[in-house]
């Protein structure tokens, strides 16, 4: 009985411990593939995907039903937005290219308006490391090799120019670890292998990768394509090399920047109205069909919903506006069918044959059409979580490791994630 008594008090007396010190710092570890549209992640089944790594954090962790991306949906803007917790137009990065040059990115954090997950790490003195994350050229990071590319083609990226704005000595030693790490061109097999040397030898608090190759293959070929699905596959093996030398107390956490859809149909909304002897002034812009005045948007009200028509439905304007202030003139939005891709010239028929490639860019309410979110580590529960938005993930993230976002638009996730 004595011994009972003392086993038990030294059990509270640890528990009391442990209660009272301070808690280990986590790590995180935020892999991004770039086009993971949730659809790989729940009907993964159904698809016949050999994806035992994302599967296993998925039953381990928590995974979101899916995640609302900002407008626009595309790569630049949505990363920046997943480590700032800010809408595009306030942290600046506006589109993929900057407007009137096409092929120039927002390369350089000199472009940055809001603080980043990265920025705030580091001033509090957390290590930090950055993987071919877009707006990185310049980061204020302990280990760095930026987004950039001079020529590129969408599976063809120079290695070069990445290593020239490379922190300086890093690419010696990964490739002292790894030799087979410098290569022509940069592809996810060396930013994996990168950030399994960061994991093994430099144990970052903070590290953040973004890996295309998926995306590059579902714009060449389409999207939930046999050959997307390999490219994922092999992505999956990539991540799980990573893995073997995560740090204990590190979170995982697996994002993507957008959805995906194949482009099945072209949608020409003025060529619509070019038929129907009305003024072809609809705009098309995110995904939208934007009409400006009251018999546009009547126009297409009526067609809204109906069989074959190629128009979905009538986006709610208060939800445009709040989403899309830059779209402020339009008096009424309409979305494309499933499948279905507008363009504004008036020349052609109004619905037409796609070329079946895959693409981006929609409205990021449009049904069946969001990013993915899987969360796994120390004070991860099991589960699924509901559908949240972009806006989440920055503040979460900032929260694991005990920092804050200023300005982030919404609140934290880990409290029901924890």
């Amino acid at each position: 009985m004595r011994l009972f008594h003392r086993a038990a008090g030294l059990a509270v007396l640890a528990g009391f411990l442990s209660a009272s010190a301070p808690a280990q710092q986590r790590k995180l570890l935020v892999i991004s593939i770039d086009g993971l549209d949730t659809r790989y992640l729940k009907d993964a089944d159904r698809l016949g995907l050999k994806i035992p790594t994302l599967r296993r954090l998925m039953a381990e962790g928590t995974t979101a039903e899916g995640v609302v991306g900002i407008v626009p949906t595309v790569t630049w803007p949505s990363h920046t937005t997943i480590i700032s917790g800010v809408p595009s137009e306030e942290h600046g990065i506006l589109t993929n290219d900057q407007p009137g040059q096409p092929g120039q990115r927002w390369w350089f954090t000199s472009f940055l308006k809001a603080p980043t997950l990265w920025k705030v790490a580091h001033e509090k003195g957390l290590k930090t490391a950055t993987v071919f994350w877009p707006v990185t050229v310049g980061a204020t990071v302990d280990f760095n090799f930026p987004e950039f590319w001079v020529k590129r083609s969408e599976h063809e990226i120079e290695f070069a120019p990445i290593a020239e704005r490379s922190t300086p000595g890093l690419l010696e030693k990964v490739s002292k670890a790894y030799p087979g790490f410098k290569r022509n061109s940069w592809d996810d097999e060396a930013g994996m292998l990168a950030v399994r040397y960061l994991l093994e030898f430099e144990r970052p608090d903070l590290t953040l990768v973004h890996i295309a190759d998926l995306d590059s293959e579902a714009h060449e070929k389409g999207a939930f394509t046999a050959a997307a699905h390999k490219v994922l596959e092999n992505q999956d093996r990539l991540v799980a090399h990573a893995l073997e030398k995560l740090p204990a107390g590190t979170v995982v956490a697996i994002v993507s920047d957008h959805g995906f859809e194949n482009i099945d149909k072209v949608v020409r909304p003025n060529a619509m109205l070019k038929a129907a002897n009305l003024p072809a002034d609809a705009e098309v812009g995110n995904g939208l069909i934007g009409a400006k005045d009251a018999r546009t948007a009547a126009y297409f009200r009526a067609l809204a919903g109906k069989s074959a028509s190629g128009i979905a439905r009538e986006v709610p304007i208060a939800e445009v506006r709040k989403m899309a202030p830059m779209l402020k003139d339009w008096q009424a939005a309409f979305e494309p069918s499933a499948g279905h891709v507008p363009a504004a010239g008036a020349d052609g028929a109004p619905i037409s044959e796609g070329n079946h490639t895959g693409t981006h860019g929609f409205w990021p309410t449009r049904a069946n059409y969001r990013a993915s979110f899987v969360i796994r580590g120390p004070g991860v529960k099991r589960g699924k979580l509901r559908e949240v938005s972009m806006l989440e993930l920055g503040p979460t993230f900032a929260e694991i490791l005990s920092v804050k976002l200023p300005g982030a638009k919404m609140a934290s996730l880990w409290g029901k994630l924890h």
